[in-house]
């Protein structure tokens, strides 16, 4: 799991570069995905501005030497808007909710791969997702259960999920943001 920022859980403490993000292939890592980073930047932008705003604020904070131990030349490859981000190769995941981020953050998950048929089950709404490589699914994941709970056929199943961690950005000072409303996309559009 790649983890950009770690902390103890004393207020105090400073955050930490996570060792994941310290290695040395991270640097390559982080400049082969930028391109993916940035598409994920633009869906959270459209579809979850606050939270967009909110996690750039992180990133420039954190960039800033604001909280933390020591800064690593890494971080200027995180592009993302996002504080967390982890790798799921070829496992089936048990219905589960992330209790990283606040409830109304949404993880954003990203199916790639070669597999030709996969479902991606939240069952709490009673959905179940074709869940394709391409396929992109933001999802209030502290409130909703959700996982992949039975094989995929066809090839190899990546899932790239990006989540925020609520502690580093209330170690900020930043806002949650508040839910997405459907009236929001709508309030300077006259139709």
């Amino acid at each position: 799991m790649i983890i950009f920022t770690e902390f103890s859980q004393r207020l105090n403490d400073p955050l930490y570069v996570s060792s994941d993000i310290r290695s040395k292939e991270a640097h390559t890592f982080l400049q082969m995905t930028t391109s993916v980073d940035l598409l994920c930047n633009a869906i959270t932008a459209l579809t979850a501005p606050q939270l967009y705003d909110v996690g750039m604020s992180a990133i420039q904070e954190f960039r800033e030497g604001r909280h933390h131990s020591a800064l690593h030349p890494n971080v200027d490859y995180w592009t993302s808007v996002w504080t967390g981000f982890s790798m799921i190769i070829n496992r089936i995941t048990p219905f589960h909710r992330d209790g990283g981020g606040a409830p109304t953050d949404y993880d954003l998950l990203i199916s790639s791969g070669t597999h030709k048929d996969c479902v991606l089950d939240i069952p709490d709404i009673g959905l179940t997702v074709n869940y394709l490589p391409g396929t992109a699914v933001l999802l209030t994941g502290r409130i909703l259960r959700h996982g992949v709970v039975e094989e995929w056929k066809g090839g190899e199943r990546i899932c790239q999920a990006r989540f925020i961690k609520d502690a580093v950005h209330d170690r900020f000072g930043l806002p949650r943001p508040d839910w997405v409303m459907y009236d929001s996309y709508f309030k300077d559009v006259s139709l």
